[in-house]
């Protein structure tokens, strides 16, 4: 067993290297990882798929047959600035109990968490089959040089049946109880590009011409105006339904699912990022996020295009949006485009890693509950949801010793940090999931 003060000593290093994406240069982080796992005469290998651009993958093999399991994580971080922070963000700086820095959240806490809980398997034998370990690259510019370049170009070694990422593990205290999220699903990516024709003309005289900044202004308006219904998904149905619960407000759940009534219940809600983010989860979403056109301030222009970022839920694709831009657009001349397509992913929740999760959850934390929960952002579970059919989960485990709207603030602001009480927390949480799921199969 390793203390809170091994895994906080090197996160603190780990963070120390600059592997902020772009440009990446993950691979020496990926050295620093695999130095450790010499240390324990683990194997290993750091895999490039550009230069500067590294994963490293250890892997353990058991006498016992049993399922594959991979532990996922990422190197790369997103851009932080100094002078907006108390510290500087790649200090790796141990005070007041916590671990500061860019990743200590988001994803150097959880890789620095998985990899001791990974050493830990081995070194004591408690698992079954094929354990492996991977910190990857670039998952923060869409993990295309990172796990999905693995996943195309090395599937035997990464292959497996189980998969813990990120993306859930947090814990939301409730009125009544609280509530860990296990991300067992997320939603998918669609960017649209909408071009719009129209005629040229002097823009002293405005209607001798077709504006086509106009008509994609039209569009917009009805895109915002005329929102896709509300459609609840199974995991969105419980998660909410539990969040209910913990606080006293399950009588809430059946207006929220109601197409005819959900929204006046979304608008009248107090808390506005909550709201905010049931929303996002309870129905497709288009955000209009660029519009281009024109070319001079006197002409008017003859060609706009509009950009969208759509997200959709499980069980819709390509063919939903372009159906419901049809019915919304209806009368306005546009050709589409996709320029990005990641399908929706989810997994399972009746399996045996699950119910492992929520036995081991319950034995630590008294009154607490598990739930699933649909990400409405990306990870790179969709690549081993998608490309073997693995069931991902995203599980690092944390108590909510800051308030879990700064925890949200935190992931990719200002003043990143995870303290050493939940560092060990989230190995003991994720040790003792692993040995339980073991156990039960």
């Amino acid at each position: 067993m390793f203390s809170k003060e091994n895994i906080a000593e090197f996160l603190s290093q780990l963070i120390q290297v600059d592997t902020t994406n772009p440009p990446g240069n993950e691979t020496p982080a990926a050295k620093l990882v695999a130095k450790k796992l010499d240390e324990h005469g683990i194997e290993n290998k750091i895999f490039e798929s550009e230069p500067g651009r590294g994963s490293i993958v250890a892997w353990a093999e058991s006498k016992e047959p049993g399922p594959s399991l991979l532990l996922l994580s990422h190197l790369d971080v997103v851009p932080a600035s100094p002078e907006e922070w108390s510290v500087d963000p790649f200090s790796g700086v141990i005070k007041d109990g916590f671990v500061w820095g860019r990743g200590a959240l988001d994803d150097k806490g959880p890789a620095a968490v998985e990899l001791f809980t990974f050493i830990s398997l081995v070194e004591t034998g408690k698992f079954k089959g094929k354990l492996i370990y991977a910190a990857t690259a670039d998952e923060e510019m869409g993990g295309r040089k990172g796990a999905g370049w693995l996943v195309d170009k090395h599937p035997e070694l990464v292959k497996a049946d189980y998969v813990i990422n990120e993306g859930g593990g947090v814990e939301i205290p409730g009125k009544r109880r609280s509530v860990f999220i296990v991300q067992t699903a997320e939603k998918g990516v669609y960017w649209l590009k909408l071009a719009f024709k129209g005629k040229p003309g002097h823009a002293s005289m405005p209607k001798a011409g077709e504006n086509a900044v106009l008509t994609a202004a039209e569009a917009v308006k009805r895109i915002n105006e005329h929102p896709p219904p509300i459609h609840a998904t199974s995991h969105v149905k419980i998660f909410v339904e539990k969040m209910l619960a913990a606080n006293g407000a399950k009588w809430l759940a059946p207006i929220l699912f109601n197409p005819l009534f959900g929204d006046v219940a979304l608008n009248r809600m107090p808390d506005k990022q909550l709201a905010a983010m049931l929303d996002a989860m309870l129905r497709n979403t288009l955000a209009p996020t660029v519009i281009s056109g024109g070319g001079k301030v006197n002409i008017i222009p003859s060609s706009c295009e509009l950009k969208i970022d759509c997200r959709l839920l499980p069980g819709h694709d390509d063919k939903w949006a372009e159906d419901y831009l049809k019915r919304t657009l209806e009368g306005l001349d546009y050709e589409l485009e996709f320029i990005h397509r990641e399908p929706p992913t989810e997994s399972p929740i009746n399996t045996p890693l699950y119910r492992a999760i929520t036995e081991t959850v319950k034995a630590e934390v008294k009154n607490a509950d598990v739930s699933p929960f649909m990400s409405t952002g990306g990870t790179d579970s969709r690549f081993f949801r998608r490309k073997f059919g693995s069931i991902a989960y995203g599980f690092t485990p944390l108590r909510a010793d800051i308030p879990f709207s700064e925890i949200l603030k935190m992931i990719h602001g200002i003043d990143e940090r995870i303290s050493l009480r939940n560092l060990e927390f989230s190995y003991k949480i994720l040790l003792n999931t692993a040995i339980q799921f073991y156990s039960s199969i």
